[in-house]
């Protein structure tokens, strides 16, 4: 069965508009699958539609043009603000700790599904803005850092 375009073009936005990468909906024997990004969008072997990619989503965390300003790592989207990878574990950030290039923040937690956030930059961490299981929205600024030379 192949859904409207008005229930694909709705799911897309959706999935845009929460940041999400993937998908899942079924109503009434209809299965949509949608994914986010670069990945494969072939039919999987196990008979599942094929894959709708959108748009990502603009980075919302850059480095200033003149190095060692101080500035602000600001939630993507939606969601619940982590600062550790599990309830009894330390945070993978706090301040004064230098933080390399792909090197994680914390996760977000949008619908049920955690992301791992990781600097897109070198940085020190100045202060953390965001509490622990925070519902955070997009802008909320989450960390103050000084980005360092590379």
């Amino acid at each position: 069965m192949i859904p409207d375009l008005k229930t694909l073009d709705a799911l897309m936005a959706r999935i845009q508009a929460l940041g999400i990468t993937e998908l899942d909906y079924s109503r009434n024997g209809e299965h949509i699958r949608l994914v986010r990004g670069e990945q494969d969008s072939r039919p999987q072997a196990t008979g599942t539609p094929p894959a709708v990619a959108a748009p990502s989503l603009p980075a919302t965390e850059t480095a200033p043009a003149s190095s060692n300003a101080e500035t602000t790592i600001e939630a993507p989207m939606h969601g619940q603000f982590y600062a550790s990878p599990a309830p009894d574990a330390p945070p993978f950030v706090k301040p004064g700790d230098i933080v390399a290039e792909g090197q994680p923040l914390y996760i977000l937690e949008v619908m049920k599904t955690l992301s791992r956030i990781e600097a897109e930059f070198p940085c020190r961490i100045l202060a953390v803005l965001a509490a622990n299981a925070d519902a955070v929205s997009p802008g909320t600024p989450l960390f103050t850092v000084e980005p360092l030379d590379a």
